[in-house]
């Protein structure tokens, strides 16, 4: 098919009172106005703004956020040899050392309003454009994406993987025009995200194929391919980076990510049962979404318009699905849910899609191409429930999940400031640390215990506390109960010794 045939739309009645435009047609003003109230809407209603505004940040975030050789943070150039982060490395070295954990967390979010915005203007090229109302529930179904509220915690981290999502699918409509300049895009998005973070490329991916609409399969399959080469070539420039600056070719997996290369038959069935139980919990906490999935596509199939786009969508999450499970089967490492970004647009896309404009004409569609009709068709009006379903389900999934994480950074906050207090004049105290041995040795006792290290070096302009020891440490234990600040006292004319009390992980961690 030809582009033109691929992009021409049959011109409705006057009688419907409104103006037609090409799927690739730029916008009206009253869409673009729509887009940035909606997104700005967004932010507000799920509690966005709070984690921009004052983030709660995880503990390997630090590494992107403070200068090389700051207490309690590793250097960035670790990521790079245990997970080929270069992209991020390099953003740390330009920007990231030099803001702050609040310009990090804005920053973060204006590259997610911009990627949101993105894919939504994709979606109205691909023909997806439906009335205003239900448009505005499709932006906020893209925006409060349940997996992608996990990311808000590592801004230092993750901006560049968001800058590159974002500038990558701005670039889509332009670079699908051309068959070269789409291979271009393919390699270079591919490279990209690999460098920042992998599973940017799978979203890519299935917005490419979606940005296709309904073109001949032996382009699709031609576009997977060159995802294909895209994603090896980021591998392949990650592990040569790592071979020419570090020494080694390829990467250091870190010992807590329990890798088993699949070297036996016995290490086969170890990693399918990691990817089943993985996949399994994944789906089994977010059942919503594949049920209204399931139901999306059970509408798509049996509609002849849509069923060409849904098919091509439903290749694109396969390859998606599969390059998960051989990562597995492979290596033993399993992607955290927080990682699978593609399982949420298995939902918003079909059921996108479901909204596409009866008017546009599709290579599946037999006769001649019908008119846009007055009224709402029934798939439409079921479409609507579903996009209300995912909107509102992933709004208060926002909410709980940047709530849960405002709350423990409050409470953390209040401790460091109450640790950390001292009349003006006054020399402040050495302020020390102390955690149940219990929970010091375990992974969510060491991530809780760096917070508060942090959030008392937040207090204390960049001096981090220390680990109490021997009588600190039991003194502070044994009076633990009237509360998690302990005053130690002073010795002679040293400044005072404060306490602090670890506590027990929460139970988001």
């Amino acid at each position: 098919m030809s582009a033109t045939t691929m992009s021409t739309e049959t011109i409705a009645p006057a009688s419907e009172g409104r103006g037609v435009r090409l799927p690739g047609a730029t916008p009206r003003l009253g869409v673009r106005l729509r887009v940035v109230a909606v997104i700005a809407a967004a932010f507000l209603v799920t509690e966005g703004v709070a984690q921009a505004v004052t983030p709660f940040i995880r503990q390997d975030d630090w590494a992107f956020l403070l200068p090389e050789g700051s207490p309690g943070a590793v250097p960035p150039s670790y990521y790079n040899v245990s997970e080929g982060r270069w992209l991020n490395s390099g953003w740390w070295w330009l920007v990231g050392q030099h803001g702050t954990v609040t310009t990090a967390a804005l920053t973060y979010a204006a590259a997610y309003a911009l990627l949101v915005a993105g894919i939504w203007r994709l979606l109205h090229r691909a023909g997806v454009r439906p009335r205003p109302a239900v448009d505005a529930l499709l932006g906020v179904a893209l925006f409060a994406s349940p997996v992608w509220v996990q990311l808000l915690y590592w801004p230092g981290a993750l901006t560049p993987s968001a800058l590159v999502a974002a500038g990558t699918v701005w670039l889509l409509p332009r670079a699908a025009r051309s068959g070269r300049w789409l291979a271009v895009w393919l390699v270079l998005s591919g490279i990209a995200a690999v460098l920042t973070y992998p599973p940017i490329a799978l979203v890519l991916l299935v917005l490419a194929v979606v940005s296709l609409r309904d073109a001949p399969w032996r382009k699709v399959l031609l576009v997977v391919v060159g995802w294909a080469a895209g994603f090896a070539a980021g591998v392949a420039v990650a592990y040569a980076l790592n071979w020419v600056v570090n020494g080694h070719f390829g990467i250091e997996v870190a010992a807590w990510r329990q890798a088993n290369p699949l070297t036996s038959l016995d290490a086969l069935g170890v990693n399918a049962g990691r990817w089943l139980s993985a996949t399994g919990s994944l789906w089994a906490a977010q059942w919503w979404v594949a049920l209204v999935a399931v139901v999306a596509v059970a509408l798509g199939w049996r509609d002849p318009l849509v069923r060409p786009r849904l098919q091509r969508l439903l290749l694109a999450l396969a390859v998606a699905c599969g390059v998960d499970a051989a990562q597995t089967l492979a290596t033993g490492l399993v992607t955290e849910a927080r990682g699978q970004l593609w399982t949420w647009f298995a939902a918003v896309l079909a059921v996108a899609l479901l909204l596409v404009d009866r008017g546009a004409g599709s290579r599946a569609h037999v006769g001649p191409v019908p008119t846009r009709q007055p009224g709402i068709p029934p798939t439409a009006r079921v479409a609507t429930a579903l996009l209300a379903v995912l909107a509102g389900c992933g709004v208060l999934t926002w909410r709980a999940d940047i709530g849960r994480h405002q709350d423990t950074r409050r409470q953390y906050a209040a401790m460091a400031e109450a640790a950390t207090a001292h009349p003006t004049g006054t020399a402040p105290p050495t302020v020390v640390v102390y955690q149940d041995p219990a929970l010091k040795d375990t992974r969510s006792g060491r991530l809780m215990a760096s917070t508060l290290f942090m959030a008392v070096r937040l207090e204390q302009d960049g001096r981090v506390p220390r680990w109490c020891i021997g009588i600190e440490c039991r003194e502070i234990a044994a009076r633990s109960t009237a509360g998690p600040v302990v005053d130690l006292g002073r010795a002679g004319s040293l400044p005072g010794i404060v306490g602090i009390v670890v506590p027990a992980p929460p139970g988001w961690i």
